[in-house]
Formats: C-alpha cells, sequence, structure tokens
C-alpha cells in the first residue's frame, strides 16, 4: 500500500515539474519573438527620424479624397542633407507629374511656392511650369506633411525624406483641408475592450501590442493549467483520506499560483486598457469639411442680403 502512495505521489511530482517545464518554454519563445523583433529593428540602422513612428499614410493609405479635382501622392527621395532630400522630392514630383499629364519631348520646369504674409505656410503650395515649345501646363500641388529618416550607411549617414503631397487633376483644384493628431480616442480602446493588444496595434505600437496580447495568453494557460492542478490534487484528497494533509497543502499552493495569475491578468487587461485610450499612436490625417460660402437676397419687413458659411 506504501509502495503505491509513492508512486503516486511521485507522478504528481512529474506533473508539476513537466508544467514549470512547458510554461518556461512559452516563456522563453515569447521573449525570443520579442528579442528578434528588437534586433531586426536595430539592424535597419535609422539613427534618427521626425516623428517616434510612421504616420499612416506612409506605412498604410493615403486619406480619401473629398472630391475629384485631385488625389494625394507619395515621393521620397534620399541626399546627404535634408534640404536636399526635400528638394529631389520635388524634382520626383515634377517627374510623376510629367508622365501623369503624359509631357513628353524637353520641357523647361519652374517650381514656385507660394507664400503668405511674407512666410512660407506648412502646407505649401507649389505651382509646376512647363514650357514645350508654344504650349504652357500649369499644374498645382500642395504639400501636405513630411517624414524623414536619417540612415545609417557603412559609406555616411543620408536623409529620406517622404512628402505627401496633393496633385491638382483640374485647372482649379479644390484641395481638402487636412489636419494631423496622434489621438484615437475610444477607437483604440474599443479594440483593446475586445482583444487586448488589439488597440496598440491598430495605433502603430505592434510590439507592445504583441507582448500584451502573448502575456494575456500565458496568463490564461497558466490559470488553466494551475486550477487544472488544483482540482487533481483535491480529488486526490478525497480519494485518499490518510495523505489529506499532503494533497491539500499541494492544492492550496496551485490554487495561490492561480490566483496570481488571475490577479496579473486582470492588471495588465487594465493597463491594456489605459494605454490603447492614452498613449499617442501613429500621426494620422483628418479631413476637415469643406468651407462653403453662399450669398442669397431675403424678402421681408427689411429687404437684403443673407450670408451663410458653412464648415
Amino acid at each position: 500500500m506504501a509502495a503505491k502512495l509513492y508512486i503516486s505521489v511521485s507522478k504528481n511530482d512529474i506533473e508539476m515539474k513537466e508544467f514549470i517545464l512547458r510554461f518556461g518554454r512559452m516563456v522563453v519563445i515569447a521573449s525570443s519573438c520579442f528579442l528578434l523583433g528588437i534586433t531586426n529593428a536595430s539592424a535597419q540602422k535609422v539613427l534618427r527620424k521626425s516623428e517616434n513612428m510612421r504616420p499612416v499614410w506612409l506605412v498604410s493609405k493615403t486619406p480619401e479624397t473629398t472630391n475629384e479635382t485631385f488625389h494625394y501622392q507619395l515621393v521620397e527621395a534620399e541626399n546627404e542633407s535634408l534640404e536636399k532630400a526635400r528638394h529631389d522630392c520635388l524634382l520626383a514630383l515634377s517627374r510623376y507629374i510629367e508622365q501623369a499629364w503624359k509631357i513628353s519631348g524637353e520641357a523647361e520646369t519652374d517650381i514656385r511656392m507660394e507664400q503668405k504674409n511674407g512666410a512660407y505656410k506648412e502646407s505649401s503650395v507649389y505651382n509646376f511650369h512647363y514650357k514645350i515649345e508654344n504650349e504652357e501646363i500649369n499644374v498645382t500641388t500642395t504639400k501636405y506633411d513630411e517624414y524623414w529618416e536619417y540612415v545609417y550607411y557603412p559609406g555616411g549617414g543620408r536623409y529620406h525624406c517622404y512628402v505627401l503631397f496633393g496633385v491638382a487633376d483640374v485647372p482649379a483644384p479644390r484641395f481638402d483641408r487636412l489636419s494631423f493628431t496622434r489621438k484615437y480616442g475610444v477607437r483604440g480602446m474599443a479594440r483593446s475592450l475586445i482583444v487586448p493588444g488589439w488597440g496598440q496595434m491598430y495605433k502603430g505600437s505592434t510590439a507592445k501590442g504583441l507582448c500584451i496580447l502573448g502575456g494575456e495568453v500565458l496568463l490564461a494557460g497558466g490559470i488553466i493549467a494551475s486550477e487544472s492542478l488544483r482540482s487533481s490534487y483535491v480529488k486526490k484528497m478525497h480519494e485518499q483520506p490518510k495523505h489529506q494533509q499532503t494533497y491539500n497543502t499541494k492544492a492550496d499552493n496551485w490554487e495561490n499560483v492561480r490566483n496570481v495569475c488571475i490577479g496579473a491578468a486582470a492588471a495588465l487587461y487594465v493597463y491594456n486598457l489605459i494605454d490603447a485610450i492614452v498613449m499617442n499612436g501613429r500621426k494620422r490625417a483628418v479631413v476637415h469639411k469643406p468651407v462653403q460660402f453662399a450669398m442669397y437676397p431675403s424678402a421681408g419687413e427689411c429687404n437684403g442680403i443673407s450670408f451663410a458659411l458653412n464648415f
């Protein structure tokens, strides 16, 4: 009888060791994936950049236009200085316009930037004038936003500049009014409320989102495994009353492990929600409604003209 009891206790000890080993492997795999991501990121050798994260218009898609008089166009260029890289972006945009407007032959190009009150605006307007023999073509563009990175190469560092332009498709375009924000409000929290880490990934913090999601998965696995072992010891405690105290102690230990996992999972979930709504994400564009001005006559006790300004 004593030999049977000895074998039974040894099996449970083996189960405990196997669980700890499996849980440890999961932690090692998750940590390795995270470190691999950091190593790959550092391999890009980006020393400086204008934003902590690339804007949405660069990594996913440009904003949707509200009318058909223009379209968004992304151009990029690289040079040893930031000013030269910006200038090369204008040259790249000029080449794109030549292809889009099917300008063939040798053309004289004149790039002009509009200014108001003696100062250039952040969203500057560039006019591209092309002269081919006796024909002149004028294309208006507006610069909405830019992002740059200073990349180190074996031969030295260079600036890689990305610029978002609006390019006219008609002689008198109606460019959208854009503003840029890093706030996402309830959009991120709503996603993290459903799936922990989803809001962070939606806002551009992919590594943080994966860590939160992986942490919740590991803690959920710990809760399930520890509860399974606790139930197993409770069952053996009833089956073998003589060793009730031993099994009761082990059941209490695994209950404590389960409770710690539950508390950690709850704390991580709350942090996930707070982070999703408070922390900034990728810079995204907000399209504003166009301003409309209307003037019409009015009749009544006093005839006159009414003005309406709609935003």
